[in-house]
């Protein structure tokens, strides 16, 4: 998946509505005056910002936490890291695994 497909994935996750690629527009479409708390917002840059992939992390309860624990676990392993050092890139590809999201 290229970053941006792991963006709208990850926002789509985490209760995104909206999303849409073209120019930011601050008014909703017509007929879609309450379009919702994230309309004209970017989304987040989860793969290149370990804030916005924290804030995503907090949609994971139970065992989508567990099997995100592991697939962290798997990727620091294959990048040779430690899991606290993991970057916001494997993080979301982590995440994107978890959910069973990810595309090769």
């Amino acid at each position: 998946m290229n970053k941006e497909q792991q963006r709208i994935a990850i926002a789509e996750l985490c209760g995104w509505t909206e999303i849409i690629s073209t120019p930011f527009d601050p008014q909703p479409p017509k007929g879609r005056e309450c379009a919702g708390a994230n309309w004209g917002k970017p989304i987040p840059d989860y793969p290149n910002d370990l804030n916005a992939m924290h804030d995503a992390e907090k949609v994971l309860t139970g065992g989508l936490r567990s099997k995100y624990d592991a697939e962290l676990g798997i990727i620091a392993a294959r990048d040779r890291c430690f899991i606290w050092e993991t970057t916001a890139s494997q993080r979301a590809e982590a995440f994107l695994r978890a959910m069973g999201k990810w595309q090769e």
